[in-house]
């Protein structure tokens, strides 16, 4: 199983939509779908130069192009590599898609997502949908042991997972914060569900979060 990703250039934001119904058409053959672009070979030879043809991070190497690349990495090596094809994207001023999720990340110059998600391993996620938010929960563990979603003002909720986030193992640390360091407040709960809804509870505008649990400030 591979991890698919597309890069091209777009001189305005565009949406996920779209993203979609340009590779689709790309696909089936429309010759005008992308344009060429310097910055498309400039990332290209910048990637390459940390993941080498022939290395094992490619489910098949990936092809120049001045127009649209088509990276397929291993699904072992995604997080890793996704990470730095969307920070090589950014610097060079190309968007990311990433078709099995339809994410765009990041998006053309000008964009600001209303909410971003972060973890300790693994690419950011602008604007991502409830669904994403639960897999990713589903993907915290000792070496990836937290989560948190910031909104665009820098309010944001987290979770964190384990001892590297101050809890028994099996545990979860939820926080928020909002403003400034004096309103950041944290609890602790085993179960799952309760981390999920902490995150998508911020991304809907409810902070029903606040009363079912006991909030201190951290230590």
């Amino acid at each position: 199983m591979s991890f698919d990703l597309f890069v091209w250039h777009e001189p305005e934001p565009i949406t996920p939509a779209l993203a979609e119904t340009k590779l689709r058409q790309w696909h089936e053959g429309e010759s005008d779908v992308f344009r060429a672009n310097p910055a498309v070979p400039a990332m290209f030879a910048a990637l390459l130069g940390r993941f080498p043809p022939g290395t094992e991070v490619w489910s098949g190497d990936p092809s120049p192009s001045d127009t649209v690349l088509h990276l397929s990495v291993v699904w072992s090596r995604a997080g890793e590599v996704g990470a730095a094809v969307v920070a090589l994207a950014r610097e060079h001023g190309l968007i990311c898609y990433e078709p099995q999720t339809h994410l765009l990340n990041p998006n053309a110059a000008g964009h600001v997502a209303a909410f971003t998600l972060t973890s300790a391993d693994g690419p950011d996620v602008p604007d991502p949908t409830s669904k994403r938010i639960d897999e990713r929960i589903g993907h915290l563990g000792l070496d990836n042991h937290f989560l948190a979603l910031e909104r665009s003002d820098g309010w944001f909720v987290r979770v964190g997972y384990g001892p590297a986030a101050g809890t028994e193992p099996g545990r979860y640390a939820l926080e928020y914060r909002e403003g400034t360091p004096k309103e950041h407040y944290r609890t602790e709960t085993p179960d799952r569900t309760e981390a999920t809804r902490l995150l998508t509870e911020f991304l809907a505008g409810a902070d029903t979060y606040k009363r079912r649990h006991t909030w201190r400030p951290p230590i």
